[in-house]
């Protein structure tokens, strides 16, 4: 049934113990909100608006091949795909060159059709339209198109892989989550800002840096307002790692040992005997 109608008696029914929802920040809400009353323990994993940090000793070539496989993956539509990234003035030029050839070359078709694909459909029609919009709009507010940009043929949702390019922090493409192939890049000369701008962010969930030097990446990471950063890989997590987003990005999280504690509940016991 429909997430509005089984969802909230799952949530709302006072025999449960405990509510864990992976699916947008609009969800968690009513998840929320649906849980309070019976003060049922939520974890939610929600949404993400992950940044890419590519630093001017960057392996670009490592760089740019992590972070198309994570923007591409399932189309996009993953909580943890890299959304935005900030790049070296240092080193753009370079970098840009192989992120367009990179998304270019990206293999996208119907799977039922065609084998070794890199990238599927997006979900529903709404979500092509939505793709659609957000790059429109991203040009509008001054973004310029590298590649990219429009739908594939006119049957089923299939987009393009695309990248943005003199894109600025406040664009709407930056401050919202795509949940798409798109990918916007900001330009930096100073990694203060590039830290400054990741965190500019009402989500807090994944994140990268690439760098080659050990200290750089870790004065970066210590940074970032993230719950998982990635250093030099893409963005996809280990089961035996903790999944778990910060701000609205959610409550609690899954895998790992932390994330079997949040479906344990502590029993404290007192036992006072005589000698």
């Amino acid at each position: 049934g429909r997430g509005s109608v089984i969802g909230h008696e799952l949530a709302a029914n006072p025999k449960v113990g405990m509510v864990s929802l992976t699916g947008s920040v609009g969800a968690g809400q009513q998840t929320m909100a649906a849980a309070a009353p019976n003060i049922t323990k939520v974890s939610l994993e929600l949404g993400g608006k992950a940044p890419a940090i590519v630093m001017k000793d960057a392996d670009i070539d490592l760089a740019v091949k992590s972070i198309i496989a994570s923007r591409v993956i399932n189309t996009g539509q993953v909580c943890n795909c890299a959304e935005r990234v900030y790049v070296d003035k240092a080193i753009k030029e370079t970098f840009m060159e192989k992120l367009v050839a990179g998304m270019k070359q990206v293999k996208v078709g119907n799977p039922n059709e065609v084998a070794d694909l890199d990238m599927g459909p997006l979900i529903e029609a709404s979500a092509l339209e939505s793709m659609e919009k957000k790059v429109e709009r991203a040009i509008q507010q001054g973004a310029r198109l590298l590649c990219g940009g429009h739908r594939i043929g006119t049957k089923g949702y299939f987009f393009e892989p695309t990248v943005l390019d003199c894109v600025t922090q406040k664009m709407d493409i930056i401050q919202e989550e795509t949940f798409g192939p798109v990918l916007p890049v900001v330009e930096y000369s100073d990694i203060n800002d590039a830290i400054a701008w990741a965190n500019d962010c009402e989500y807090g969930l994944t994140s990268s840096v690439y760098t080659q030097n050990l200290n750089s990446a870790f004065k970066v990471m210590r940074s970032l307002k993230f719950g998982e950063t990635y250093i030099n890989r893409e963005n996809f997590e280990a089961m035996q790692g903790f999944h778990a987003g910060w701000r609205k990005s959610g409550i609690g999280g899954a895998d790992g040992k932390h994330g079997l504690e949040e479906y344990l509940q502590t029993q404290v016991v007192y036992l006072e005997t005589k000698e």
